[in-house]
């Protein structure tokens, strides 16, 4: 029996779509589609994004990150204007993805310097005659 790449992808979008809500996200497809068209328009995205921050906000919330969030421009594959359920779980799975990577690389590093310092603290002082 043959699946086809759509039935595949429809299945991964309700399954992330479950995961999501498990985790208390607030920011679900239906939550964006505010006139309930099926579609999620750029005004929608734009008011639902700034609801979420200033719940966040008024709950005392850090809003760290908030500029990596994802711009309506790169959730809009197609570019119709409009993002549907596909484009929505697309962008929102990339952004988590890029969100865990920016986790993963905090606090690791261990420097690039050679342990010698910056100079030899040679022709710092004045001068002498």
């Amino acid at each position: 029996m043959k699946i086809s790449k759509r039935l595949v992808t429809l299945f991964s979008v309700v399954v992330l779509s479950s995961v999501l809500s498990a985790a208390g996200n607030p920011s679900s497809f239906s939550e964006f589609d505010t006139n309930k068209d099926g579609k999620i328009s750029e005004k929608e995205f734009d008011a639902r994004k700034t609801a979420n921050m200033t719940q966040r906000a008024n709950e005392g919330k850090q809003l760290k990150n908030a500029g990596n969030s994802p711009l309506f421009t790169d959730l809009d594959t197609n570019k119709d204007g409009k993002l549907d359920n596909m484009e929505y779980a697309k962008g929102k799975e990339m952004h988590m993805q890029k969100q865990n990577q920016m986790k993963k690389g905090q606090g690791k590093s261990k420097g690039k310097g050679n342990k010698k310092g910056q100079g030899q603290g040679k022709g710092q002082g004045k001068k002498s005659s």
